[in-house]
């Protein structure tokens, strides 16, 4: 079995993308020049790739994700996911999300809290989720003409990702269709997501569920600039069907990631910045959601690192 490198950092209530770049290239700095690293290495923030972990190997990743700006306010979050990744065969792996969080708010807006509309206050860490995740892959990149892989994740959520409150008896459920096609013998790399997510929502002393779909886009380019070096682009864009029926919004991102991928360890940090969102200005309500963007309940600015390595 591999050493596990524990690495412990102190997150602070803003998260600047500079100080986590000089962990990258410090991290790098240790690990020899290797071969590429293995399948299934994350490429970017957002978007999957359809490549899988090999048979009967694990793999460990952690992830810290950064979201900050609301229309009006102080609001700051971070969500923390650690997953347990194992390859079932070459092409099919299993995987245990857990999912925690922390919010820091002070008089911002929200969809569901009831201070919602003037703004609300809260500071709190919390479990969020619990999930398991299933890819199978059709396609490989490599062997075939594009990459086709499906991806499912069911989750029993315990607190509400955007504003920390306390869910009863929550469910989720997220699809998704990963492409991917690489060109110039693997130099280049592009990637899209289809997905869908379902959710049943019920927050603590509700009476019913609301169910609610989300469907995205997600597609990324990343080209390998040196060796085991990839820097790239990448765009989300997110929709929300409150009651599976009624359009409550939608949302679009955009920024650059790099990446770094060597034979026992990758890493790769991630910028994402909201450009356009749908309604904006002022709701029905008086609440000021943003100018040219959805600042309600979504934020201006994602900043996300995730390191992995097998075991």
């Amino acid at each position: 079995m591999r050493t596990t490198l524990t690495i412990t950092m102190k997150l602070h209530e803003t998260l600047s993308p500079l100080p986590l770049l000089v962990v990258l290239v410090s991290l790098t700095s240790l690990i020899p020049v290797a071969t590429p690293a293995w399948a299934g290495e994350g490429l970017f923030s957002r978007v999957y790739t359809s490549e899988t972990v090999p048979a009967k190997h694990w793999e460990l990743e952690q992830a810290v994700r950064n979201r900050s700006g609301r229309s009006f306010g102080h609001y700051s979050a971070f969500d923390f996911k650690t997953e347990f990744e194992y390859g079932i065969t070459d092409n099919f792996q299993g995987a245990l999300y857990i999912n925690t969080g922390h919010i820091s708010a002070d008089g911002a807006p929200d969809d569901d809290d009831v201070n919602g509309a003037t703004g609300f206050t809260r500071h709190n860490t919390f479990l969020q989720s619990i999930s398991l995740e299933f890819v199978y892959r059709v396609w490989s990149p490599v062997m075939d003409p594009i990459g086709i892989a499906f991806y499912f994740e069911p989750s029993y959520d315990f607190h509400d990702l955007h504003n920390g409150l306390k869910y009863d008896k929550t469910l989720e459920t997220e699809y998704r269709l990963l492409l991917q096609k690489n060109f110039f013998d693997d130099q280049l790399i592009v990637a899209y997501n289809a997905v869908a997510e379902i959710e049943f929502v019920r927050f603590d002393g509700q009476e019913t569920w609301r169910g609610e779909l989300d469907f995205n886009n997600e597609i990324g380019a990343s080209y390998r600039f040196a060796a085991n070096w990839y820097a790239g682009l990448e765009l989300r864009n997110h929709n929300e069907l409150g009651d599976f029926k009624h359009h409550e919004h939608s949302v679009f991102w955009a920024g650059p990631a790099i990446h770094y991928g060597a034979a026992n360890f990758w890493a790769t940090l991630g910028l994402l910045a909201q450009f356009s969102g749908n309604p904006n200005g002022t709701d029905d309500n008086g609440t000021f959601i943003g100018s040219h963007l959805f600042l309600r309940s979504h934020e201006r600015y994602e900043t996300t690192a995730k390191f992995s390595f097998p075991f």
